[in-house]
């Protein structure tokens, strides 16, 4: 369904339901499921290329087959992913660029690793013959047993057998063999092509908060260069997806001054375990935090769990000017512990109909859940444009009024004024509304005027 921004003199040209937000005197301008964290493992070592593998907080190890490696495994993608899980319901991997799967022979079978990577040069195998008939095929990683087949009668049936790890090929007879390793496996190194074509497939699958753990210093290309055209296009797809599609999405990207409401400018990070973490790495944690607040929540002060220390603390004067540049960052409470400074997005640039409020994070968690709300309540062709049918929106936008502000996330709602049909604009299969969002904010900034006696 198309959806974003309008303008009332150009109109659209598909059906859709369009929605602008505009600040009014006041300086303001149901809700899915959040929680879902979109990660690009970059890099990564083994993995199914190009496709979109799901997680969850409840069974994180769910899909080691295709990642190759547990959760919890000492490297820098699972690193990323259990930091995304610290707050994040589920995250969407996805592996741009996959490497040459690793292989290896015994007799006329042939094994080849499920995926390309360095990672299937750890896999091995073992045949050995069953007390009863055939043989036992075992498959390791590492020292790790991963899968087992009894009785296996010859390499055609062993063929024919799923196993997660190796693709086993071949015909002829089974002989037996003790640790037979793969050997060649590489890992890929994704271009600008393969990013750009994640960011567009990224359309296609729901989420609230990409991480994008990419130092703009640090090129995808070979050879190294600057990512800084990399994060310009995850602007670029953010704005569209917000303000053409009508999708509130947002990402999290390190040390880019994007000056726009939908990306996270990180640029600082914790020490967590003892790993000093980069702000590319400090995205995902904060990809996760910022999915999974509901929008009645602000991230500022936030408690980074495990967190010891921090890579780049700021002065006060550093934090001023960070701030000023629309930078989130980690600072210390006045109890020692690791937390987020201000939860606020990289925009900067105030002018209408965007003014200051759109640069704090609850209150963005306000306009996108109440637009997806509206997206989700008025399909195109459910309701007539007629005075009857004008009667039944107004009073479905009232209800969500209601809604949000029974939790706290609106206030001074007038249920007579701020959601209406502009009736004498509405014709044809056009339908104008016009609606009134004055956001709750947390108290975040507090004066006292304390006089001695």
């Amino acid at each position: 369904m198309a959806g974003g921004t309008f303008d009332k003199l150009a109109g659209k040209v598909r059906p859709g339901t369009y929605i602008n937000f505009e600040s009014t005197r006041q300086d303001t301008l149901g809700i899915g499921e959040r929680g879902t964290v979109l990660l690009p493992l970059i890099g990564h070592s083994y993995g199914p290329e190009k496709q979109f593998i799901t997680i969850t907080s409840g069974s994180p190890d769910a899909n080691i087959e295709k990642l190759g490696y547990s959760v919890y495994d000492d490297n820098p993608s699972m690193l990323l992913i259990r930091e995304a899980l610290k707050n994040a319901r589920e995250v969407i991997l996805y592996i741009p660029k996959q490497g040459a799967r690793a292989t290896a022979s015994s007799g006329t079978l042939t094994a080849t690793a499920a995926y390309g990577g360095s990672r299937g040069n750890d896999l091995k195998f073992s045949i050995v013959a069953n007390p009863s008939s055939g043989f036992d095929v075992t498959v390791y990683l590492g020292a790790d047993v991963v899968s087992e087949h009894e009785g296996v009668a010859d390499v055609a049936a062993l063929a024919a057998q799923e196993d997660g790890w190796i693709e086993f090929t071949g015909t002829g007879e089974l002989a037996a063999a003790a640790g037979v390793s793969l050997v060649g496996g590489t890992d890929g190194s994704a271009s600008n092509s393969d990013i750009t074509t994640f960011l567009d497939e990224a359309e296609s699958v729901k989420w609230n908060t990409m991480a994008f753990p990419l130092a703009a210093e640090t090129g995808s290309e070979e050879g190294g260069g600057s990512n800084v055209a990399l994060h310009e296009a995850v602007k670029t797809k953010i704005k569209y997806l917000r303000e053409e599609v009508g999708k509130y999405r947002k990402a999290v990207i390190p040390g880019f001054d994007a000056d726009y409401e939908g990306i996270i400018n990180v640029t600082n990070a914790p020490i967590v375990n003892g790993v000093e973490l980069t702000p590319a790495q400090a995205t995902a944690w904060i990809a996760g935090i910022d999915a999974a607040a509901l929008n009645t929540k602000s991230n500022t002060y936030a408690k980074y769990s495990g967190a010891t220390g921090i890579v780049g603390v700021k002065n006060h004067a550093a934090a001023v000017a960070a701030i000023n540049n629309g930078e989130l960052f980690f600072s210390y409470s006045e109890e020692g512990d690791v937390v987020v400074e201000y939860d606020i997005n990289s925009l900067v640039t105030f002018d209408k109909p965007k003014d200051a409020t759109y640069r704090k994070n609850r209150v963005l968690r306000v306009f996108d859940t109440f637009g997806e709300a509206v997206m989700l309540n008025f399909p195109p062709n459910k309701y007539d444009n007629s005075p009857t049918g004008w009667d039944i929106m107004e009073g479905i936008g009232r209800t969500l009024l209601k809604q949000f502000f029974e939790a706290g996330a609106l206030k001074n709602v007038d249920y007579d004024n701020d959601f209406l049909v502009d009736r004498g604009a509405s014709t044809g299969d056009q339908t104008y509304f016009t609606v009134g969002l004055e956001p709750v904010d947390s108290a975040e900034k507090l004066f006292f005027t304390i006089k001695t006696r």
